[in-house]
């Protein structure tokens, strides 16, 4: 690489007013050194950075908002006024390459035709499950000339469901930075004999997470004799919920919702067991970080959650049978869902179902019931998250792809 090569533009289009997993690692792929130089621009829809990633954003890249013109705010009716905000900005800071982070870029009423003035790419993380008008999907993928997808089941949703014909790169998710310690490996997990049985479960407290499941869970092992009780950390809109559901079920001692925590760590030290019950998760990024730390897990055979959980060898994958109306009776949670996911034992699009948590307390107890087996597991588990590649090698992965978009290679 010359000292005097001219740096890439790229300017990512990414919404960073809530911090879930594709805005962290947003966050921290700007933070890791490119292969080449670049310089890089974020251009938002609303003008707010959520703080726990303000800074490492602000750090790295020039922050604007199509919400604000010279100081001024630009109304967000009618829509075109932000819609030609945003072309300026392009046009004014000329980028080589534009990155939509996850999200369908409403482009219906911009002025600046089909295509914009250099390469765009489109990160899927996700945003391909939530419903779309058809003008926008259109409109939206006249704009794309490829894409990027966290997973193979993402792939398989852009296909199925909007019919892309735009060449897809997979870059499967990797544990993001910080996650691990630096001053020793982790080693693999025995089973505790003096306490209860620990389960745990992390990620933002929405219906698609269905944590209400893992409280079940607990009642279910409770009821067969084990003792059992749960760790919930995150914050959202089903806290309400999942503390009427632990007071309702008699679990406030055995369930505990713990916040965000700082250092997450402890968490995962403290678990014996990760649930991931979501009815759908486009990769499943926690399930990796409990594997690394060990910890073996078990999640729904849905969407891209196989690829990150081995069946049988780094945890345990169900099929789900609870249908939305018989989760919605048990929980009195919300199910505003996605009304499709990807099924990948048949390569089809088909309505989402839930575990059952007399099903996850049958696995509960076949990872735990062997001492044994559930050591091998643990090992088989950090095993399979080293193997995988770091934070690092995503980073040098997108950039690749990228690279080939840009007008004159990097």
């Amino acid at each position: 690489m010359s000292e005097t090569q001219t740096p890439k533009r790229l300017l990512h289009l990414v919404n960073v007013r809530t911090v879930g997993g594709v805005e962290r690692m947003f966050a921290d792929f700007l933070a890791h050194p490119p292969p080449f130089p670049v310089q890089h621009f974020t251009v938002a829809d609303h003008p707010a950075i959520a703080p726990a990633i303000r800074e490492a954003i602000l750090h790295h890249s020039p922050f604007f908002s199509v919400s604000e013109f010279s100081g001024l705010r630009v109304p967000k009716w009618p829509r075109a006024l932000r819609a030609a905000n945003r072309e300026r900005l392009i046009r004014k800071l000329q980028p080589d390459l534009i990155l939509i982070w996850n999200q369908f870029t409403d482009v219906r009423r911009s002025s600046h035709g089909a295509r914009w003035p250099c390469p765009t790419v489109y990160y899927e993380h996700g945003g391909a499950w939530y419903e779309q008008t058809p003008a926008l999907e259109k409109a939206f993928f006249r704009r794309v000339d490829g894409v990027i997808a966290v997973s193979q089941a993402a792939r398989r949703m852009l296909q199925l469901k909007y019919q892309i014909t735009q060449p897809i790169d997979v870059c499967l998710n990797a544990l993001r930075p910080g996650v691990l310690p630096v001053e020793k490996p982790i080693a693999p997990r025995t089973l505790k004999n003096n306490r209860p049985l620990m389960l745990g479960s992390a990620g933002r407290l929405v219906p698609l997470k269905c944590f209400g499941l893992l409280v079940l869970t607990v009642k279910a092992l409770r009821a067969r004799g084990i003792e059992a009780e749960a760790i919930i950390t995150g914050t959202g809109s089903e806290q309400a919920m999942l503390k009427a559901l632990i007071a309702r079920e008699g679990l406030q001692e055995q369930v505990r919702l713990v916040g965000l925590l700082d250092d997450i760590s402890t968490f995962y030290q403290e678990i014996d067991l990760y649930i991931s019950a979501s009815m759908h998760e486009t990769f499943g990024l926690t399930c990796i970080e409990a594997a690394a730390w060990g910890v073996p897990v078990i999640a729904a055979a849905v969407d891209g959650l196989p690829e990150a959980v081995r069946d049988g060898v780094t945890g345990i994958c169900l099929t789900p049978t609870l249908s939305r109306e018989t989760y919605k009776a048990l929980t009195q949670a919300s199910t505003d869902f996605s009304p499709l996911v990807y099924w990948p034992d048949t390569d089809r699009l088909a309505p989402p179902k839930m575990l059952d948590p007399e099903a996850l307390a049958d696995a509960v107890l076949r990872l735990t019931g062997d001492p044994d087996r559930y050591r091998q597991m643990s090992a088989q588990a950090i095993a399979d998250v080293a193997a995988r590649g770091d934070f690092g090698a995503l980073c040098e992965d997108l950039y690749r792809v990228m690279a080939r978009y840009l007008p004159s290679g990097a």
